[in-house]
């Protein structure tokens, strides 16, 4: 009978979790969404501390993380940027939330854009454009901002294991004019290849341990297994690859940033080096502004054979 229950429960829960969940998110969506800028970000806000003090598992990690990322720091600073990191991501949520209900109009209100000369460099040289960046900052407020400007950026992104949450986030971005291409799926290489043929941009974000074709490269000073692939593109299709990140500021706009090209080992091509590169160039960002990263997620969580 206990086992029973047991299951019953376990049943319950893998059933009942995704629905209030998905709820939640329709409810949201429907009251925070419609707040204005600064009441989304200050509703995202009370989200985000609420987070600090009943997440105790991400909690934990996320100090775990920072004491491996920044040793020299004390404890009480590290809490005080674990905690900071808690209300930014709350922030982004409620950003989200209002994204949509806005046009590409607020966005020029919301966001700063520099280096956007990067961009019409490599038009201009006629290279495929491949934007490389992390979870800094809020990154879907970037890609919304990178197309309404008519760069037509594609995102390669893994599906979200909730079919909902999916439609919902694909939908944000195509908002936008972000199409989503979903990492393993049947033709998702072929698109991926269409759009750069077709004079698009892909955007890919290669700062986590996820379970995809990987090398192992220093991320803050430690070996971290890092996505390949984007390295591998843009060897074998010569694209510019521009280092791009967003930052809140502290009256709550944000500034994107392109950086200029990186100059990739590809003689002969190298794709540990050219990720080891890339890596580099996001790990000077979340070192820019520590608290807009996503400390909860294990980075490091495998490490190679001694």
């Amino acid at each position: 009978m206990g086992r029973r229950r047991s299951r019953l429960g376990r049943w319950s829960q893998t059933r009942l979790e995704p629905r209030l969940l998905n709820a939640a998110l329709a409810l949201f969506t429907g009251t925070l969404g419609r707040l204005p800028w600064r009441g989304a970000q200050r509703a995202g806000s009370w989200i985000g501390a609420l987070g600090w003090l009943l997440l105790r598992r991400d909690r934990r990690r996320s100090l775990d993380h920072l004491a491996i990322a920044f040793p020299a720091l004390s404890e009480r600073e590290r809490r005080k940027l674990g905690r900071a990191s808690f209300l930014h991501h709350g922030r982004t949520l409620g950003e989200c939330l209002a994204l949509f209900h806005a046009g590409p109009e607020d966005l020029t209100r919301w966001v700063e854009v520099a280096g956007w000369e990067e961009v019409e460099r490599a038009r201009s040289a006629g290279r495929p454009i491949l934007i490389v960046t992390g979870h800094c900052g809020n990154w879907e407020l970037l890609a919304a901002t990178i197309n309404s400007r008519g760069l037509g950026m594609a995102v390669v992104a893994r599906s979200l294991d909730n079919p909902t949450q999916q439609r919902l986030l694909a939908g944000l971005r195509e908002r936008f004019g972000t199409t989503t291409i979903e990492r393993g799926v049947e033709g998702a290489a072929r698109r991926l290849l269409g759009a750069l043929r077709a004079g698009k941009a892909l955007g890919m974000l290669i700062d986590q341990d996820t379970k995809v074709d990987g090398v192992w490269v220093p991320f803050f000073g430690r070996p971290a297994f890092t996505p390949v692939g984007a390295a591998k593109i843009a060897l074998r299709q010569n694209t510019a690859v521009l280092p791009t990140f967003i930052e809140r500021r502290a009256d709550g706009t944000h500034r994107a940033t392109f950086h200029p090209a990186l100059d990739l080992p590809d003689d002969p091509p190298d794709p540990v080096g050219a990720t080891a590169a890339m890596t580099e160039a996001i790990e000077a960002q979340i070192r820019r502004v520590p608290e807009q990263w996503v400390w909860m997620h294990r980075r490091w969580r495998r490490q190679p054979p001694a």
